[in-house]
């Protein structure tokens, strides 16, 4: 209520409209004796408060049942001490069906006058359109009840309209019923047929997709989701079906679609399949497109399966095979070079002992006694050479000690460092303390001027870098691939791994596997055995060989069991081959 609103008047105002709604004849005691008026449906004016309340009770009589007002808006106004003046919007919903009054809305002009018996009602004008309203009502009922005849009436003609209508009707329902019926048993047959398809679908251990002639996909089977990590069906719906397979296969897959659209046959395509969650996996897809009756292809078959596990079990196949050529290989060389090698060494003890025993006899400035000291040098490095050979083999073992692998590499530093040609620099990441081995040092430091001397070698013309690096890593991070002695298999739970790196031009992968045969080299005939050395000394000492490379970088890595218990659980342990110390130093 608006708090300038007089409450009596607002209380008056309420009052009125409940006793009008409930058909209370207290109402007229509400009135003015000087009262003016007129109603929503009449012509006239009243001016008689008794002809007012004749009017009300008249539209009592009319409607004798309780009406309901619903009120919209209402101001009350107070012009003087003793006039005020209250307007209100309201809509009428008469006792019976009505869909005219309720419709509209009624405005009602209340104005009080305050006179010696209290607030009194002085006027009151009610504007409703109410179209029909005819002499003696005040609610146009009477046209309410014409219209209902009228309405009857015409019914009645469209009564048999709807007979002539419903006769066709009934014809028309016996022909849909007899199509409805032939309708339903296709319909019937084509459940049938799409519930074999979708068993065939569920049943399938692999995906099939249904793609649009473009390549969209359309549907795909519950497969899908589990192949490539997807939760809901729709999330593969409208995409091109090359969207699942890495951008690499793309022009690939669309090349193998265009030829299917020619009608040409292809077979299978392996890709590499994109999950969701952007890993990749091996699959093999065969497609197909749907065609109509003149050819035209209406739909696109696609049927993927993972073949992961396929690859893995051939992956392993050829590693095993390779391995088992290797082990054949070694078992055949080693025995063969094994021989060689003692029957070579026992022959040149006896050349020796001849030579040494001729220069002991002849005098020191006999002719000859120079040719002599030749054949004796030339003897002693065919003797290094069958030791070398032996050392391969794994049958020369020398003394061994326990020593600080970083400082047996500091050691050999000076050695290193001559072999170098001018603009190659020496970057060496030896951590103190370092691993602790048991080894022969002076066959360590062969190990790592071969590697060193073969990096120089491997690195083209120019300036370069080679670097040298020694860490401690746990068993089951010594690399599997591309480790030599093939049947190698760890036995220690750390190792320490002594590094050389260079910058050359890489090795092809399949030279890898014959690096360290006897004389073996990419770059020209083979004129020793330094890398078949190496192998020969990581095997004599329980280790093994591994070889990375690639264009511009090659790294060798070479493994030896550290032989201090609680070193092999030091801070050290199970460090990476990415986590490396900071240089200690730089040379050349």
């Amino acid at each position: 209520m608006n708090p300038n609103e007089n409450p009596e008047l607002r209380r008056l105002f309420d009052d009125y409209l409940r006793m009008y709604a409930g058909r209370d004849d207290r109402l007229t005691s509400l009135f003015s004796e000087n009262f003016s008026g007129f109603t929503g449906g009449g012509d006239f004016l009243v001016k008689d408060r008794d002809e007012w309340v004749r009017i009300t009770r008249l539209d009592f009589a009319q409607v004798k049942d309780a009406i309901r007002i619903e009120l919209r808006d209402v101001s009350i106004q107070s012009l003087a001490e003793t006039i005020a003046v209250a307007t209100g919007f309201f809509v009428i919903h008469l006792p019976i069906e009505d869909q005219i009054l309720s419709r509209e809305t009624a405005r009602l002009v209340l104005i009080f006058r305050k006179e010696c018996g209290g607030w009194k009602i002085a006027h009151s004008s009610i504007s409703i359109p109410y179209q029909g309203v005819r002499q003696g009502e005040v609610y146009p009922l009477a046209d309410l009840a014409e219209r209902n005849r009228f309405l009857e009436d015409l019914a009645s003609g469209r009564t048999v309209q709807l007979a002539a209508a419903n006769d066709n009707l009934r014809r028309l329902n016996e022909q849909l019923t007899r199509e409805i019926a032939e309708r339903q048993l296709a319909e019937r047959a084509l459940v049938e047929s799409e519930a074999r398809y979708r068993s065939v679908l569920l049943a399938s251990p692999d995906d099939i997709t249904i793609a649009d002639p473009e390549g969209r996909v359309v549907m795909v089977s519950p497969m899908a989701m589990q192949l490539f990590g997807f939760a809901e069906p729709q999330q593969f719906i409208g995409r091109p079906v090359t969207d699942f397979i890495v951008p690499e296969d793309r022009a690939r897959a669309m090349a193998q679609v265009a030829l299917r659209r020619q009608g040409v046959k292809t077979g299978a395509s392996e890709y590499h399949g994109l999950r969701l969650d952007g890993t990749v996996f091996d699959i093999e897809v065969n497609s197909e497109f749907m065609r109509d009756a003149e050819g035209t292809p209406t739909g696109l078959v696609v049927i993927v399966r993972d073949i992961t596990a396929r690859k893995q079990v051939e992956a392993e196949r050829e590693r095993l095979e390779a391995m088992n050529r290797q082990l054949q290989k070694s078992e055949s060389l080693g025995r063969m070079a094994g021989a060689i090698a003692h029957h070579f060494n026992n022959q040149l003890q006896a050349v020796m002992m001849g030579l040494e025993a001729a220069m002991t006899e002849l005098p020191a400035r006999a002719t000859g006694i120079s040719y002599l000291a030749d054949a004796m040098a030339a003897a002693r490095r065919a003797a290094e050479v069958s030791t070398q050979m032996l050392t391969y083999l794994g049958q020369s073992h020398g003394q061994r000690a326990p020593q600080d692998l970083c400082d047996t590499c500091r050691h050999c530093l000076p050695l290193l460092r001559v072999v170098l040609p001018q603009g190659t620099a020496l970057e060496t990441t030896l951590p103190s303390p370092g691993p602790q081995v048991f080894a022969n040092a002076n066959q360590i430091q062969q190990v790592l001027a071969n590697l060193v001397t073969n990096a120089v070698e491997a690195r083209s013309d120019g300036p370069g870098e080679v670097h040298l690096t020694v860490t401690t890593v746990l068993a089951a991070d010594v690399p599997a691939t591309n480790s030599f002695p093939i049947d190698w298999q760890p036995r220690h739970p750390s190792y320490a791994c002594i590094e050389v790196a260079d910058t050359g031009s890489g090795i092809a992968e399949g030279d890898i596997e014959q690096l360290f045969d006897p004389f073996f080299s990419s770059k020209f005939t083979g004129r020793g055995l330094g890398l078949a050395v190496v192998l020969g000394i990581a095997r004599a000492h329980g280790g093994v060989v591994h070889v990375e490379s690639k264009p511009g970088r090659t790294v060798f890595r070479v493994y030896l069991p550290v032989t201090d218990a609680a070193g092999a659980h030091s801070s050290a342990v199970g460090r990476r081959h990415q986590d490396r110390p900071r240089p200690e130093a730089a040379a050349q």
